[in-house]
């Protein structure tokens, strides 16, 4: 039986044997990146299932709400980075004192 790193090196190896042959990376992805919040599709698609927005102003809506979705990340992101540099200070001056 194969150890666990072991099995680990092969799906790596496989992996980039995969990506290696890939002729055209943008296709290959293409729906990935279609049903992902970076993509004004999956915005267009969720604003039409939740039917509260005029089929008219889906494209502007779509706009905005992926707006406020990437804001809502970067504040998400240095929330936690603060968080982060605080609990270093605190550890640093825990272990200065001791």
């Amino acid at each position: 039986m194969a150890t666990a790193e072991r099995r680990r090196q092969a799906a790596l190896i496989a992996v980039h044997t995969s990506w290696a042959n890939t002729t055209d990376r943008a296709a290959r992805t293409a729906a990935a990146t279609a049903a992902s919040p970076v993509s004004l599709d999956y915005w267009e698609a969720k604003l039409r299932a939740e039917g509260r927005v005029r089929e008219e102003d889906i494209p502007a809506a779509a706009v905005n709400a992926r707006a406020a979705e990437m804001r809502r990340r970067a504040l998400k992101s240095a929330d936690a980075r603060r968080r982060n540099k605080t609990a270093k200070q605190d550890a640093a001056r825990l272990a200065a004192s001791a």
